[in-house]
């Protein structure tokens, strides 16, 4: 009974620090993170996301769940949580990165990442639960920090897929009204050359040749005059 009232205590005050913290800003890149904008350039997500997963890589190796209270289940639990984490921002994470750095206008290379920010989100988010129901008070707030910039910057993230889908939407629409407008143009029928054969022939300027009147040798004798 004693440990059923201890869980129900500590997830009362998890939950009052939980909304502490999600109300934190997000710190600079010199030391704390500016919360991000939607619409933000995704370089800039990138270069934030690059030190949310590097804090959080400390906090996860200060982790003592083994002094964790509650039953072994839980602790299980929370271990399986955190080795996924590492997991993910050690060999999943950079990679999708490193493809969204090299070529930023690449809608499918900022949705897997997005996608994968999701996945991780949810893993953090359970082990951050079970930081502030079993473990100490530091351990769970350094937790919530990270978690809490982890979903602004995913959050961002999905602006800018949105805002890059519906570009490309406008490009291809273009492109084809484009092609259409060119396809019609060249089924275009070739234009008629109509020749009017009706137009009447022009008359000739040139006589006809006279012929020459031959007289036979009677006709001669007739109109010969008496002598």
């Amino acid at each position: 009974m004693k440990k059923l009232l201890v869980c129900l205590l500590a997830m009362g005050m998890s939950a009052v620090v939980v909304a502490q913290v999600s109300s934190r800003p997000l710190a600079p890149a010199s030391g704390s993170l500016n919360g991000l904008q939607p619409g933000v350039d995704v370089t800039a997500s990138l270069a934030q996301l690059n030190q949310v997963i590097e804090n959080a890589r400390v906090d996860l190796a200060r982790l003592r769940m083994d002094k964790w209270k509650g039953d072994s289940r839980s602790k299980k639990q929370a271990e399986a949580n955190a080795e996924s984490v590492q997991r993910n921002i050690t060999a999943a994470l950079p990679s999708m990165v490193q493809q969204v750095r090299a070529n930023p206008g690449s809608v499918g290379a900022t949705f897997k990442l997005y996608r994968n920010l999701n996945a991780l989100y949810d893993v953090m988010f359970n082990l951050t639960e079970s930081a502030g129901a079993f473990g100490s008070k530091d351990e769970y707030e350094a937790l919530a920090t990270d978690t809490s910039n982890l979903d602004r910057i995913r959050r961002s993230l999905a602006d800018q897929v949105e805002s890059m889908a519906g570009a490309r939407d406008t490009e291809v629409a273009q492109l084809r009204m484009r092609a259409r407008q060119t396809a019609t143009a060249t089924a275009a029928p070739p234009k008629k050359i109509v020749v009017d054969d009706t137009a009447p022939a022009k008359k000739s300027t040139r006589k006809p040749a006279t012929k020459k009147k031959t007289t036979t040798a009677s006709e001669q004798q007739a109109t010969a005059k008496p002598q």
